[in-house]
C-alpha cells in the first residue's frame, strides 16, 4: 500500500442509489445491494451490510485522521428550489436565506438537511440593490443523518450532495438546456438542466423489462416537457443500462423529437457516472457547489492519538496567548472606530436638544391653541335658522367679533344669552343693530372676549357632553313608533 493510502488521505467516492450502493477508492471498489422500509429508509441489515463492505474498503487507521468520503446521493425525497434574495454581506444574507427556506418547504430548516450554491452574479435593476439567484436542495433530515451516521461507522468523514449534480460534471458540464438520464435495472433518474442548473429531478421506475423501461423512460421525459421547461432537444444517457438499442428505442419512443446520446461510463466495480465526476470534480480542486449540510453527532468514545493531544496542545497555548494580548489589540484597533462613535453621540446629542426645544414649543403652542372648532359648533347651534353670517373674527387674544343678519331683534338677544350661557365668553356685547329697509331683518355687530383656556376647556367638554345626550335622544326618538302603529305580531283593527 502506498504512503497515500497509509496516510489515510485517498478520499472515498461513493454513490447511494434507491437499490445500490456504489464505492470507489483508489482503484478498488465496492457495490453493495440496499433493502429499504416502506417509508425509504435502510433497514438494520442493509446497514450493517454497508458498514461491513465500507469498512474493508477504506481499512481506516484509528491513529490516522479520518479520510474524507464524497457522498452523491439520489433525487429521491430531495427537493429542488431556485430562489431570488436581495444581496448582502455573508451573515445577513444566509439570514435571509435561511428564512427563504423556512417559507418554500413544509419543515423547518432544522428538520431538513439542506444546501445551496449561487447562480450567477447578483442583478441589479433601476438602480435597486442587486438581487442573487440560488439553487436550493433539500431532503428530510432523518434520510441524510441515516447516510452520515453510516460513513461515519465505517470510518470516514462524509460530505453530501446530488448524484445528479455529479453526473452533470462527468458529462462536460453543459451550460443548454438539457436533460440526464441515469439508467438502472428497474428505475431510471431524469434530471432537467437549464442553463446548466437542475430545475427539477424524479425518478422513473418500471418492472425491469426492456420494453418497460423503454416507455416509462418516455412517458417520464414526456412529462417534463411543459412549457416552464421547455422542448427536450437533447437528452444525455448514463448507467449500466443505458445500452445503445435502450437510447435506440427512446427515441424512436420520442418521436425523433429528442436527440439521445449515450455517455460511456467506467464498467469496473463500485464504478458509476456520479463518482466519476466526483472523482475529476476532486482531482481538479472543486468541490461540490451544493453540499447538504448536516450537523454531525459526536462519535461515542474519541480515542486521542499523541499526534492529537500535540496538536490541540499548541492550539490551547496559541489560543491562551490571543486571550492575554487581546484586550491590548483590541484598545489599538478599535480606538479610531471609539472615537468616531463618541463623535456621533456628541452630534446626535446636540440634535436631540435642538428637537426637544423644538417640540416643548410645539406642546406650549398647542396648549394655547384656542378651541376654534367648538366655537363655531357653538354658533352653529345658537344662531336659529336663516341666519346669516357675513364675517367672523377670531384671534389668539380671544377677542371674538362676527356680523350677520337675524330676522328681528329677539333673535338677537337669544343668540346674545347662549353665547353668555356657554360659559365660554366673559362679556358679549351688540356693538351695532340695524334694520333693513323693507324691516325684514336686522343687520348685527357682536363682540366678544374668550374666557381663560381652563374654564374653556371645562366648557368645552359641556357642550360635547350635551351634544352626545341629544345625538342619543334623536336616535330614541326615531326608534319609537308613531302612535297608532301595532304591535309586531298584532293587526291592527
Amino acid at each position: 500500500m502506498n504512503i497515500a493510502a497509509l496516510s489515510n488521505s485517498i478520499p472515498v467516492f461513493v454513490e447511494i442509489g434507491v437499490d445500490w450502493l456504489r464505492a470507489r477508492r483508489g482503484r478498488e471498489g465496492v457495490e453493495v445491494p440496499l433493502e429499504r422500509a416502506p417509508e425509504g429508509r435502510l433497514t438494520a441489515t442493509a446497514r450493517e451490510r454497508v458498514i461491513t463492505a465500507l469498512r474493508s474498503l477504506v481499512n481506516a487507521k484509528s491513529w490516522l485522521p479520518r479520510p474524507r468520503a464524497w457522498c452523491a446521493i439520489s433525487s429521491r425525497g430531495v427537493s429542488l428550489r431556485r430562489l431570488s434574495l436581495p444581496d448582502g454581506d455573508k451573515d445577513e444574507f444566509y439570514q435571509r436565506l435561511r428564512l427563504q427556506v423556512e417559507a418554500e418547504f413544509p419543515l423547518a430548516p432544522e428538520e431538513l438537511a439542506w444546501g445551496w450554491q449561487p447562480i450567477g452574479q447578483p442583478k441589479a435593476a433601476n438602480g435597486e440593490p442587486g438581487r442573487q439567484e440560488v439553487l436550493v436542495a433539500a431532503a428530510r433530515r432523518e434520510l441524510v443523518a441515516d447516510y452520515h451516521e453510516i460513513m461515519q461507522a465505517s470510518g470516514t468523514h462524509p460530505v453530501f450532495t446530488l448524484a445528479a449534480l455529479a453526473r452533470w460534471h462527468y458529462c462536460g458540464q453543459g451550460t443548454d438546456s438539457h436533460g440526464l438520464l441515469d439508467v438502472g435495472d428497474r428505475q431510471a433518474e431524469l434530471t432537467i438542466f437549464e442553463n446548466g442548473v437542475p430545475t427539477s429531478s424524479r425518478l422513473v421506475f418500471w418492472n425491469g423489462t426492456d420494453a418497460g423501461g423503454v416507455a416509462a423512460a418516455s412517458a417520464g421525459i414526456q412529462g417534463q416537457m411543459v412549457p416552464g421547461n421547455g422542448a427536450l432537444t437533447r437528452l444525455l444517457l448514463t448507467g449500466r443500462g443505458a445500452s445503445s438499442e435502450f437510447a435506440d428505442r427512446l427515441s424512436r419512443a420520442l418521436n425523433h423529437s429528442c436527440r439521445c446520446e449515450r455517455v460511456e461510463v467506467p464498467a469496473g466495480r463500485g464504478d458509476s457516472a456520479a463518482v466519476a465526476g466526483l472523482a475529476a470534480s476532486q482531482a481538479q480542486g472543486h468541490p461540490p457547489a451544493l453540499t447538504l449540510g448536516l450537523a454531525a453527532a459526536a462519535p461515542a468514545g474519541p480515542r486521542w492519538s499523541n499526534g492529537e493531544l500535540k496538536k490541540w496542545g499548541v492550539r490551547g497555548g496559541v489560543l491562551a496567548v490571543a486571550l492575554l494580548l487581546f484586550p491590548y489589540a483590541e484598545a489599538l484597533l478599535l480606538k479610531p472606530h471609539l472615537e468616531r462613535k463618541v463623535a456621533a453621540f456628541k452630534a446626535e446629542s446636540e440634535r436631540l436638544t435642538v428637537i426637544d426645544r423644538e417640540m416643548d414649543f410645539l406642546g406650549d403652542l398647542k396648549l394655547s391653541q384656542p378651541p376654534y372648532l367648538d366655537l363655531l359648533f357653538l354658533f352653529s347651534k345658537s344662531v336659529p335658522p336663516g341666519t346669516h353670517f357675513d364675517s367672523l373674527s377670531l384671534n389668539s387674544h380671544g377677542e371674538v367679533s362676527l356680523r350677520g343678519a337675524f330676522h328681528d331683534g329677539q333673535q338677537v338677544a337669544d343668540f346674545r344669552n347662549k353665547l353668555i350661557a356657554s360659559g365660554f365668553f366673559t362679556n358679549v356685547v351688540v356693538e351695532e343693530q340695524v334694520p333693513s329697509p323693507d324691516r325684514q331683518k336686522v343687520s348685527v355687530r357682536v363682540s366678544a372676549l374668550e374666557r381663560s383656556a381652563a374654564q374653556m376647556q371645562v366648557a368645552s367638554a359641556r357642550l360635547l357632553a350635551e351634544a352626545k345626550k341629544e345625538q342619543k335622544a334623536e336616535k330614541a326618538g326615531n326608534a319609537t313608533p308613531p302612535p297608532g302603529t301595532p304591535a309586531p305580531g298584532k293587526e291592527s283593527r
